[in-house]
């Protein structure tokens, strides 16, 4: 299948995934939702709300594992 550019897609392609949820982070993380939230809300951790969602961007996930909250 061709996209408007005529490029090919490939559907077969891993999906590489640029954020995850707040419940998502906090189950990797070892930490509660509420604990994971709590960071987000006094800033230690940077979210983007879409909607009623928190989506913690795949840099900050990386800042954490390499410098904590």
């Amino acid at each position: 299948m061709q996209t408007k550019s005529g490029q090919e897609r490939n559907h077969d392609a891993p999906v590489v995934r640029r954020a995850e949820t707040l419940r998502e982070f906090a189950a990797s993380m070892g930490v509660s939702y509420d604990t994971a939230w709590r960071a987000s809300s006094d800033g230690r951790l940077k979210t983007l709300r879409f909607g009623k969602r928190l989506l913690v961007p795949a840099g900050e996930v990386e800042r954490v594992l390499a410098e904590g909250l």
